[in-house]
């Protein structure tokens, strides 16, 4: 009986040991991909200004959420749950395009051009799988969303691109998510 204990012991120790390394893998690549979207918002912002049309596109940000909503269901997600998160995901997103439209109005970038919507669109996309994958994963195998967790995570995002309360706003949509059962 005493061996079995040790035997169940070890496993679950190199379960948890397991855990972490996949729990200190994940969010880092989460928080790069979140990065990179929120970069691409550039090319977002730079095209919507050359072609004077708003930053906000209602019918737009529906299309993103249903694909978001699919691709939740492909990642094992409950896709329900992720609407809070892509919603503030594009919020931060239509902020990021306003500043730089603002600093456009006081110092245009002259040597920069936007690169084609169609292939922002359509690496935005890959992303949003990459991000609702990686979500999965870290809620799977690496415990969810804690309080360790959000800090490491608001560490890793980009203070250039967004903003503390923007950062706090999108770790607490990320911490409503669930897996689909």
């Amino acid at each position: 009986m005493r061996y079995f204990a040790v035997v169940v012991s070890s496993i679950l120790m190199c379960g948890s040991s397991l855990a972490s390394s996949v729990n200190a893998a994940t969010l880092p690549e989460l928080a790069e991909a979140l990065n990179t979207r929120f970069d691409v918002m550039k090319d977002v912002a730079g095209y919507k200004a050359a072609n004077h049309l708003p930053v906000e596109d209602l019918p737009r940000e529906k299309k993103v959420l249903l694909k978001a909503q699919s691709a939740a269901r492909d990642a094992m997600l409950d896709p329900p749950s992720i609407d809070a998160f892509v919603q503030t995901q594009m919020a931060i997103s239509k902020n990021i395009q306003y500043r730089y439209l603002d600093r456009w109005r006081l110092q245009p970038e002259k040597a920069w051009q936007p690169r084609p919507l169609k292939e922002v669109r359509a690496q935005i996309l890959q992303l949003d799988n990459t991000i609702l994958n990686l979500i999965s994963r870290q809620i799977l195998t690496g415990g969810g969303f804690g309080e360790e967790q959000d800090r490491m995570l608001a560490r890793l995002l980009d203070d250039k691109q967004i903003s503390d309360l923007e950062k706090a706003q999108l770790i607490d949509a990320l911490g409503k998510i669930k897996r689909r059962q």
